[in-house]
């Protein structure tokens, strides 16, 4: 969204201005009863800060659920392949080590998340 003076703003129509919020990801609905200043000054506030995107809100650096399912599956299977068929381990120490892998990834990616979760707290 591009920084506009207040001056701007005030100039704007309140449907223009509901529509800035809804191109930010914002729902207008819910601003009902809120007088033209106040929701200049709320978007005046949002064009001076804006949101900082998360390029990969889920683990394994991916942006959406399946991308992150398709990738946790190749991961494993490429794990289970390499143990099995390279290393020449048996399968229950392969699916053990599986096990073990997927555990401390999850492990790392709550502490993360806890990270990201406080950072917005405290800029908040």
């Amino acid at each position: 969204m591009e920084r506009l003076s207040k001056d701007e703003l005030r100039s704007k129509t309140v449907t223009e201005l509901k529509d800035m919020l809804r191109g930010e990801g914002f729902n207008p609905a819910q601003l009902t009863g809120i007088e033209k200043a106040d929701l200049v000054e709320k978007v005046f506030i949002l064009c001076s800060n804006p949101v900082e995107e998360d390029l990969y809100p889920l683990p394994l650096y991916s942006n959406c659920m399946p991308q992150f399912v398709l990738r946790a599956l190749f991961l494993g299977l490429l794990w289970m392949f390499i143990l099995c068929y390279l290393c020449r381990f048996p399968l229950a120490p392969t699916l053990g080590s599986l096990f073990l892998l997927a555990l401390g990834l999850a492990l790392r990616n709550i502490k993360i998340t806890k990270d990201k979760a406080s950072k917005r707290r405290k800029r908040q």
